[in-house]
């Protein structure tokens, strides 16, 4: 089953709305998840999970690439403005 089921999420995440649906439940699942958590230590949560499953984030962390974890950071912060200015373009 869990082969089906990458073997679909691969096939049905090639482009940003399909990755963004995906995101999407994953957000619903959770918050069903952590229900004593508020809505902003649901977001915390979901960023450290997602931080947490990234093989380039990880290899960096493991490596202690400090220099790139600093620069990661500070993308991560431009990131979040630029989330919120396509969110107000739309």
């Amino acid at each position: 089953m869990k082969k089906l089921f990458m073997f679909l999420l691969r096939r049905y995440s090639n482009t940003e709305s399909e990755r963004l649906e995906i995101y999407k439940q994953l957000w619903y699942k959770l918050k069903e998840d952590y229900p004593e958590q508020n809505v902003f230590g649901n977001f915390y949560n979901m960023n450290v999970e997602i931080l947490m499953s990234n093989p380039f984030f990880i290899i960096r962390v493991q490596s202690d690439a400090i220099d790139d974890l600093k620069k990661l950071k500070e993308g991560m912060s431009q990131s979040f403005d630029d989330s919120i200015e396509f969110i107000n373009k739309k």
